[in-house]
């Protein structure tokens, strides 16, 4: 510790930070613009400058800029010292010469930055008469609008976008007062965290262009705390919402970063920001003759099969019978989970169904990839690493998983991680990390950085050693690195495969032999079991190599880091609920072989079966049932076939928990009320399960278990009681006993207001209608009001997603909530792990016995899937950005084996597999293995093409 003197007052504050980030920390009102803790110090605006003093008789003073001062111990500072007011007040005026007068109608007006410092600078008049300096904006695409006009040359767009994220395409152009920060030409900015800009930029030159189709004042947004469902990473979300009087459900309005320090920092990717516009989307269970969200039921018109929308009270009994039936032994109701809705939503159903016949909503292979995961994290030898470890790893091994689209969060870490030698070497010489541009002119130092993969990757620009490979030649270079790191002697010879020298192998096994804090990062992408028990065999030759080398006493930090990323916002918590038989595939197989079929319900929830089987084998799935009821969020394949579909809700209007990657429960909660007949999907099942029980009566002649499941579910009301009961059902589920507040707490007799105390309030949304107020709609599932009274600040509630404080209306508020900048928040619940029983994992093969061939052209080709972060997400694909920038379906070749089935780039081809066809659009790629194909996955009325090799007869010419 430091103690310094600010102002006359004396100061205990960390040592090694700079003054800027001490004076934060101490809550001091210090203006700011191009520092940001993310990114470091530069220096370049120049507008936190405070006074230094010699000593106690120095009455003069030194200006500096904070933001580049390291903190001194015994050193003496002013920020209220004339001078430095002065001075600040003399940078702010200057910046503002060219900025336009426009507040009023500015985006960023109410939550801009460069408002805060102004005004905190005392600049309240303007005295330049002078013409100001124009620019003309560009098109940067579908999410980012454009107003270069009111740019300060701040650079931390530029400082963000290419020295953090990686791109490429956004550029400083120009030099003194006419420096432009924009592209070489128009069109959409490349990279997945562009949306980021939006964020980082202090004023509104980079401003959300899909909120701007619905814009309106921060301070009229109403939001709450929530978690990002378009990946398993479980980045934290503030989604804003609002009414627009006219009862038009859709009217989530956009989506902003939650600082959350082990998962997602300050940014978010660009799916994360951009996909919650399917929750607007038309493709909402949505009846647009009543403009309400509504269930709907299949008649009969004509020939043809249509949806006609039905009351949710007639829907409710329509579902009740079935129940009923199901109550009295009279019909068989089969659930089908989902991956991407809550563990309390699952639970319900599987609390209908009895657990005998509840079903995951995946195919045989994904589900035994999820156990697979489950059981390798479940070893005490491993551990699933936060991104701040991440990003101070010393060696980074990503094995076959292309975590720029699958988990871009965790890719934006492993990029920082390529710096941390470069930061290492730089505290050797005394330059502190956050002396951000003399850290960087460390040239030539780089973290050894694996990236094994089967194409192209957006890491490649900082990977040390590239290699393109199959699954089976990446688990074989996998064990080889594991032999050499248990092989007590001998030569270790490199793997063949193509581009991978022995040199270049020989220098990546010292380094790893070197390594201190290495991580592993793998995952279900390539969907080979294989490949995860080899990512694993390596993680736990780490683990054993670090204990026995680098004497680490603290069996914790023996433990290696192994990343192992999961498809869908809840997989990993799905996968808590089933066993490995309990996929799609299995219920297949178990209809078509049954002699004897009983009247039979299919009740699948958020989940499309055509997405994950082929539509021969869904068709079959369907047709084999009597009834199938959907609960769902949007119109997909499935619902197209549905006798009944309710109305669920989206991942922002309901409470409940997800799992993410590393094994992390989150609570998400309700922003809005929600309009027409939404509820969450769980609930939909309770009131039904209280009116089946009406119906039969007396006369129930079904099990005894099977009423004592469904009067558990009638009588649950409140989220938290299915939490409970999870918990006590599920040993792993422990946690969430514990896992946020309960329904009815309050602090200090008052519940967390959703909305800011400057809102608008409800007379002005609906005022050329009516005057009269309403009460607002209570919350049944966490102690939140759906209006502006109750609790306020992010600090006195960990329910609070505003950040604001006094004079702090921007993001930028948030360190106002931090004990210094970077720390966790106060007072926020980051989630509880699950309570899984540590089991030592035994791969079924062993070390080094995983040399395997690869496709051989006679056999047939390997199919890899592939993924993109604009098109591979199954919600995100229904948000109108999203679905504008998402290219079609696409398969890719080597070019050789393009030639040889006599193909050509661009045209369209088909594959067909047991009576099923795919029709791709051919791309042609140098870096895919030969004997290969690698076909886009998850994209909209893509279902993954199953088995692993299809033969050369398999793929011919597609419609034009």
């Amino acid at each position: 510790m430091a103690t310094i003197t600010i102002d006359n007052r004396q100061y205990e504050v960390d040592d090694g930070q700079n003054l800027l980030s001490a004076c934060l920390s101490l809550k001091k009102n210090l203006p700011y613009f191009c520092w940001h803790p993310a990114l470091g110090s530069v220096g370049a605006c120049r507008q936190c400058a405070v006074v230094l003093f010699k000593d106690a008789d120095d009455q003069r003073g030194t200006l500096v800029m904070s933001c580049m001062t390291p903190v001194k111990d015994g050193a003496i500072y002013s920020i209220d010292a004339p001078t430095a007011q002065d001075f600040r007040a003399g940078i702010i005026e200057n910046l503002m010469t060219n900025h336009p007068h426009d507040c009023p109608v500015c985006e960023e007006g109410g939550e801009c930055h460069l408002q805060d410092m102004t005004l905190m600078s005392g600049h309240t008049q303007r005295r330049f008469q002078g013409r100001k300096r124009t620019h003309n904006n560009q098109y940067l695409g579908p999410f980012i609008n454009h107003e270069m006009n009111r740019c300060i040359t701040c650079y931390r767009c530029v400082r963000f976008y290419r020295d953090h994220a990686g791109g490429t395409d956004l550029q400083a152009l120009g030099r003194n007062h006419q420096v432009y920060f924009g592209r070489q030409e128009d069109g959409l900015l490349d990279n997945g965290f562009s949306g980021n800009l939006v964020e980082v930029c202090p004023t509104g030159v980079f401003t959300d262009k899909t909120y701007s189709r619905h814009y309106v004042r921060k301070w009229d947004l109403q939001t709450a705390p929530s978690v990002c469902e378009h990946c398993a990473v479980g980045c934290n979300t503030a989604p804003g919402a609002r009414r627009d009087g006219k009862g038009d459900p859709r009217q989530l309005r956009r989506v902003t970063n939650l600082f959350h320090r082990q998962i997602n920092g300050y940014f978010l990717c660009d799916r994360g920001r951009f996909g919650y516009e399917y929750a607007n989307s038309a493709a909402r269970i949505y009846t647009p003759q009543a403009a309400l969200t509504q269930p709907l039921i299949q008649t009969t018109a004509g020939s043809a099969k249509v949806h006609q929308s039905l009351s949710p009270a007639d829907a409710v009994a329509r579902l009740a019978v079935t129940i009923a039936q199901m109550r009295s032994g009279n019909r068989r109701v089969i659930g089908i989970g989902s991956s991407r809705s809550s563990l309390e939503n699952n639970f319900a159903l599987q609390t209908l169904v009895g657990r005998e016949h509840f079903y995951a909503g995946l195919d045989e292979r994904s589900l035994a990839l999820l156990k697979l995961v489950d059981r390798i994290q479940r070893d005490p030898r491993v551990h699933s690493p936060g991104t701040p470890e991440i990003e101070r790893a010393d060696m980074v091994i990503v094995l076959g998983e292309d975590i720029a689209d699958t988990a871009p969060r965790i890719a934006l870490a492993v990029r920082q991680a390529a710096r941390s030698a470069q930061i290492a070497r730089a505290g050797e010489l005394k330059i502190p990390a956050w002396q951000d541009d003399s850290v960087r002119q460390l040239t030539g130092i780089r973290t050894p950085l694996l990236v094994a993969s089967a194409e192209r990757t957006d890491l490649d620009d900082i990977a040390s050693c590239r290699v393109r490979a199959a699954p089976e030649q990446m688990v074989a270079l996998a064990d080889v690195l594991a032999q050499a790191l248990t092989a007590e002697s001998g030569e270790i010879h490199a793997p063949d495969i193509a581009g991978l020298d022995t040199g270049e192998f020989t220098a990546l096994v010292e380094q790893l032999k070197q390594a201190r804090h290495p991580v592993i990062v793998s995952g279900c992408g390539l969907q080979s079991q294989e490949l995860l028990q080899a990512a694993a065999r390596l993680a736990f030759a780490v683990a054993g190599h670090k204990e026995a080398n680098h004497r680490q006493t603290d069996s914790r930090e023996a433990r290696a880091a192994l990343y192992l990323a999961c498809p869908e916002a809840n997989s990993l918590g799905l996968a808590q609920l089933c066993d490995a038989r309990q996929n799609l595939n299995q219920l297949h197989r178990e209809r078509q072989s049954e002699h004897t079929p009983q009247p039979t319900t299919l009740l699948v929830m958020e989940a499309d079966l055509y997405r994950q089987l082929p539509a021969s084998v869904a068709d079959q799935l369907c047709a084999g049932v009597d009834e199938i009821i959907q609960l769902e969020i949007v119109h997909n394949r499935t619902s197209a076939r549905a006798d009944l579909i309710l109305p669920a809700a989206a991942t922002p209007e309901y409470e409940g928990t997800l799992v993410n990657s590393g094994g992390l429960a989150q609570r998400h909660y309700a922003v809005y009320e929600g309009s027409g007949w939404i509820q969450a999907s769980w609930r939909w099942l309770a009131d039904a399960a209280a009116a089946s029980g009406e119906l039969a009566g007396a006369e129930l002649s079904g099990d005894e278990e099977t009423h004592a499941r469904l009067q558990s579910l009638a009588r649950w009301r409140h989220v938290t009681q299915l939490s409970v009961a999870l918990a006590e059902s599920y040993p792993e589920l422990a946690p969430l006993a514990e896992l946020g507040p309960d329904w009815d707490q309050t602090i200090e007799g008052q519940k967390t207001a959703r909305q800011p105390h400057r809102y608008s309030g409800r007379t002005a949304i609906q005022a050329e209608r009516q005057v009269a107020e309403y009460k607002p709609l209570p919350d049944d599932d966490a102690p939140m009001a759906f209006s502006m009274e109750g609790i306020q600040f992010a600090c006195q509630s960990p329910l609070q997603a505003n950040n604001w404080a006094p004079g702090w209306n921007s993001n930028q508020a948030i360190h106002c909530y931090q004990p210094k900048p970077g720390a966790a928040r106060l007072g926020h619940s980051s989630g509880q792990p699950l309570a899984r029983k540590a089991v030592v994992f035994h791969s079924d093969s062993a070390a080094g016995d995983a040399a395997r061939p690869t496709a051989d052209p006679s056999d047939g080709f390997r199919i890899l899937p592939l993924y993109r972060m604009f098109g591979s997400g199954e919600l995100s694909n229904y948000a109108g950005a999203i679905a504008s920038v998402t290219e079609e379906p696409f398969a890719v070749f080597h070019p050789q084996d393009l030639e040889l089935l006599s193909l050509t780039a661009g045209q369209q081809i088909a594959i067909t597999e047991s009576g099923d066809r795919w029709q791709l659009l051919a791309k042609v790629s140098d870096t895919i293995p030969r004997h290969c194909i690698g076909v886009s996955t998850g994209f909209t009325q893509m279902a993954s093409i199953p088995g692993a090799y299809i033969e050369r007869e398999q793929i011919a010419p597609g419609d034009a």
